[in-house]
């Protein structure tokens, strides 16, 4: 049995994972993956995920990986840097 779609998405807000990676059927066959970044930050003192309406970024699955190390996201987490 997979989790569900909503069930996978608040694990990921829960655990603040920087991306969240999703492959639909017909991107699959053409060779593509859609890729949300999530990120944060404090207001009145408190973490926050920054809403969004963006629907993700399609990315050629064979440069995902080069794709995500570029992004600012990315960056950030590497520096320590996570919230905004």
């Amino acid at each position: 049995n997979k989790p569900k779609h909503q069930a996978q998405f608040a694990a990921s807000e829960k655990d603040e994972v920087p991306f969240v990676i999703i492959i639909a059927p017909e991107e699959w066959v053409a060779g593509y993956a859609r890729v949300k970044e999530q990120k944060w930050e404090f207001v009145n003192g408190q973490k926050v995920k920054v809403m969004s309406e963006d629907k993700g970024t399609q990315v050629k699955r064979d440069e995902l990986v080069a794709w995500l190390k570029k992004t600012s996201t990315l960056q950030g987490w590497d520096s320590g840097k996570l919230i905004e």
